[in-house]
This record gives structure tokens, C-alpha cells and sequence, in this order.
């Protein structure tokens, strides 16, 4: 399709209409019933009860299946879009030319050039505005502008980067812009695959997965750390972004936006932030009733970290921001995000009490059954199958929250109570094995395992620093999971 196929007119919603036409993948992770009715997944995971004439459809769909014109289609599709348990997909479009390229710079000259030579290839009638922040005179970045023709707006000091990306947005003239930093590579087609997705009305932005790039990308102990385990990194899943979800957030390393949706949460990112203002931006775009989409078929190259003084100081900075962000968007970064009776399981059994851990599954189970009664028609048998799978689920949920905020208290209760320590020892050597086992590029175990020690260790720090500095104890606090 052309870009001219989704002209920006609509408002957060679209009418609660999904477009015509658009083709939908159905989640991994969802289930559907025998009778095709009744749909459990999503995320946040829910359960959602279609009629007897959207089973076809959902199936039609899953198939391939464009989804149909007619309105009663379109908002089912629109149910299972915005529920996270269908994302769209569409082919690239065949020219884009609403889309401003907005690159924030600060004194870096060869990575601007770097980034704009990728630009002009890939997107050669985009019009692009780099906004320097404060650099150096002599810092050669009017030049590098210049020779690619973009526009260049100055700060006439260092602002950071939410001020320097706020000033890159009031000069975009054009319905949708681009956030791209200047230490990262766009890809050919980009562009071209990103902008499509914006024919959805409800679309405020659109974010692609973040890899290392660069001599420095997986070499080194912290290179091929940062390539296994960058938290930048939001994996091969597309989802929606919003709290509570598998993909909570995007990096802002390039970030589609409608100007539409911008404008309406104020036109801005907030200032005030230091770190996690990305995060920020995104939540009030879904506060608001827009979706964020990522979109991990689309990859861009980023400069990692890899030296040991910036990485340290990196991961603090960003566990620092947990804290701020609690205290904007209270609830939504708990140190896990568990089912009561759950996690009480997961313990007593880690505890060795089974008798008292099969009890507390009983209760999960009679608990989640009195909830699936009125819409599943054996409603026991489906909520002891939930709890089964999520059992190991809650207990990684768990193992991290100790290896990444809880490890300070309990080390020095296990040093106390000795039968404690094999349990503490599980749950912070589980995580790290299973992230370790997934990654793409597999590290040597060693070299990772000093890596994530550190890794988890600044996180830790930083998220406690953040929590206290900011008066809230979300961060460092479990919250239970909220079913829809």
C-alpha cells in the first residue's frame, strides 16, 4: 500500500473500528476453546467471549485472511487488536512521504553522519531535522547536517535528550515523524515497513527492536553481554506496549509517532525527567487511549555500552527511573506482578510444605473457576489448567524479583536460616541460566555470568535509590495480577 493509504484524520479509537482490509496474526501464547468461543491470552492476559458467528472469522483470519469491510468484522478485529491477543500485519508500503526524520545529536559527528547517510539510502525523500544539543562549536555537527541536507536546529546549550527530541517535534510539519538517535543504523525498508501501520487510526506509534551495532556489538565480556541481555532489547515477540505487558515499554532509539496523538498528551516529552522519559511518553499515548505497537520484524543497529565505567553507570540510570516512573503511573512497575495464591504456592513449596502449597493451589483454583463460570462451560477444569501453567510462570516471576530487588534482604536471612539458602540460591541462578540458554548470541557462560552479576547488582542498587528518592516503595513491592 502507499502511504497516502492512511491519511492521519482519525482520533485515539478510530471508532472502535479495526481498518478493512488489514490481515491480523494471532498471538503465540493464545488459547482458544474447543468451540472457538471463548479466547484466553493477550497482555495483560484476559479472557474474552466472542458469538457463535466470530468463530469463523477468527479462524478466516488466522489463515490469512484479510478482515472484511463489513462493521460487525471490524470490531472484532478491533477487540483482538486491542486486546493484544491478534497484532496487524501489513505489507510495506511503496513510498512515504509524511514522515519527518527528527535525530537529536549531542557532539557526536561520526555517529550523526553515520546515521543520516543510513537515512538519506533508506528514506531518500524524507525530510530530516537534527537538533544539536549544545555540542562544541568545533564539534563539526553543522557540517555533517549540511552535507545530507537536513535541516539543523540549535540549542545554544546542552538541554538532554527529552528537550533536544520536543524541539525536533515542533519543527515537523508532516502528519507522522521519526525519532531515530544518532548512534543508531536504520535498515533498508524501514520506513517503508513502519509507516503502514499508522492506516489503524488508533495508532499513536510504532517501534522496531533494537540490536547491538558496531565493532563493539558481542566482543568483549560486556559486548557479548550487551548482545544477549541489552535492555533495550524487547525480544522477538511483537506486542503491545503498555504496563503489565510482556513488552511494558520501547526504547526511543527510533520511534514512529502520529503528531496527531503527540499533540494531544501535551506535544511533548517530559523534561523533567533525567531517565525514563521514553517510558513516560509511551503510557501517556496509551493513558489516552492510543495503542503503541512494537514491531520486532523490523530491526535497527544501536551502539551498545561495552566498557565497564558507561555500563555501570547506564544501568544504575536507568533503575533510577523506576522510582520516578512509579510516582507518574502509580501500579505499574511492581518488583513482580503475581496471583496471590500463586505465589504463595510457588513459596510453601520452595519452603517444602507441600500439603500447605496444594491447599493454596485449591484456593487459586476455586478462586479463578468462580471467574471463568459464567463464560467457560467446565470452568474447575480450565482454572486447574491456568494454575498449572502459571505455577512455573509465577516462580520465574519471583526468582527475578529476588535477583533484581529483593537479594539484600533475603541474603542476610538465609546466612541466618540456613535452610533458606538453597531456595535463595535457586531463584537467583534460575533466571540467569534460562536467559543465559535463550540468548541469541549465547556467550560464554562464564563471561555472562560475571556480566548479569554486576548487571543485576547496579539494578538493584539503582531501583532502591530511585524507590527511596522518590518516596514510593512500588518498585520494591509485589502486586497481584488484574484479569480482564
Amino acid at each position: 500500500m502507499s502511504s497516502g493509504a492512511a491519511r492521519d484524520g482519525g482520533v485515539a479509537g478510530g471508532g472502535g473500528l479495526a481498518p478493512g482490509g488489514i490481515r491480523l496474526r494471532l498471538d503465540s501464547g493464545l488459547r482458544i476453546s474447543g468451540d472457538g468461543r471463548t479466547l484466553l491470552g493477550g497482555s495483560p492476559g484476559r479472557l474474552l467471549r466472542v458469538a457463535e458467528a466470530g468463530v469463523p472469522l477468527i479462524r478466516a483470519w488466522a489463515d490469512g485472511t484479510p478482515v472484511g469491510p463489513a462493521a460487525p468484522h471490524r470490531k472484532l478485529a478491533r477487540r483482538l487488536l486491542d486486546a493484544g491477543m491478534a497484532h496487524p500485519v501489513w505489507d510495506p508500503a511503496e513510498g512515504v512521504t509524511d514522515v519527518t526524520v527528527v535525530v537529536p545529536t549531542y557532539a557526536r559527528p561520526a555517529e550523526l553522519a553515520r546515521c543520516l547517510e543510513a537515512v538519506r539510502r533508506t528514506a531518500p525523500g524524507a525530510p530530516v531535522v537534527v537538533v544539536d544539543d549544545g555540542s562544541p562549536a568545533d564539534a563539526g555537527i553543522a557540517g555533517v547536517a549540511g552535507r545530507f541536507d537536513a535541516r539543523l536546529v540549535r540549542h545554544p546549550v546542552n538541554r538532554g535528550p527529552s528537550a533536544a527530541r520536543n524541539t525536533g517535534l515542533a519543527a515537523v510539519e508532516t502528519p507522522f515523524a521519526a525519532l531515530v538517535d544518532s548512534d543508531v543504523v536504520v535498515p533498508d525498508g524501514w520506513l517503508h515497513a513502519l509507516r503502514p501501520y499508522f492506516a489503524d487510526e488508533k495508532v499513536a506509534a510504532v517501534a522496531p527492536r533494537v540490536t547491538s551495532h558496531g565493532d563493539g556489538a558481542g566482543t568483549g565480556w560486556l559486548g557479548e553481554y550487551e548482545a544477549a541481555h541489552s535492555p533495550l532489547d524487547m525480544g522477538p515477540s511483537p506486542g503491545l506496549v503498555r504496563p503489565a505487558a510482556i513488552v511494558p515499554y520501547v526504547p526511543t532509539a527510533t520511534l514512529l509517532v502520529r503528531m496527531r496523538a503527540v499533540h494531544e498528551i501535551g506535544g511533548r516529552f517530559d523534561e523533567e525527567l533525567p531517565i525514563g522519559e521514553d517510558v513516560d511518553f509511551e503510557w501517556r499515548l496509551v493513558d489516552a487511549g492510543w495503542n503503541v505497537h512494537y514491531v520486532p520484524s523490523v530491526t535497527i543497529g544501536h551502539e551498545h555500552r561495552t566498557r565497564l565505567r558507561p555500563f555501570v553507570a547506564r544501568r544504575r540510570l536507568y533503575a533510577r527511573s523506576i522510582g520516578l516512573l512509579e510516582r507518574r503511573h502509580p501500579g505499574a512497575l511492581p518488583a513482580a506482578r503475581v496471583s496471590p495464591a500463586l505465589a504463595a504456592t510457588v513459596v510453601l513449596l520452595a519452603a517444602r510444605r507441600p500439603v500447605a502449597a496444594t491447599a493454596a493451589a485449591a484456593i487459586g483454583v476455586g478462586v479463578l473457576a468462580r471467574q471463568l463460570r459464567p463464560v467457560v462451560p467446565a470452568p474447575v477444569t480450565e482454572a486447574a489448567h491456568l494454575v498449572a501453567a502459571g505455577l512455573p510462570v509465577t516462580a520465574m516471576g519471583l526468582a527475578r524479583a529476588v535477583g533484581r530487588v529483593w537479594w539484600p534482604l533475603l541474603v542476610p536471612a538465609a546466612v541466618a536460616v540456613p535452610r533458606l539458602r538453597a531456595p535463595l540460591a535457586a531463584a537467583v541462578a534460575a533466571p540467569i541460566v534460562t536467559d543465559w540458554w535463550q540468548a541469541g548470541r549465547r556467550p560464554r557462560l562464564d563471561r555472562y555470568l560475571a556480566a548479569r552479576l554486576l548487571d543485576d547488582a547496579v539494578s538493584t542498587a539503582g531501583n532502591w535509590e530511585g524507590s527511596l528518592r522518590a518516596g514510593t516503595p512500588g518498585p520494591l513491592l509485589p502486586a497481584g495480577t488484574r484479569r480482564r
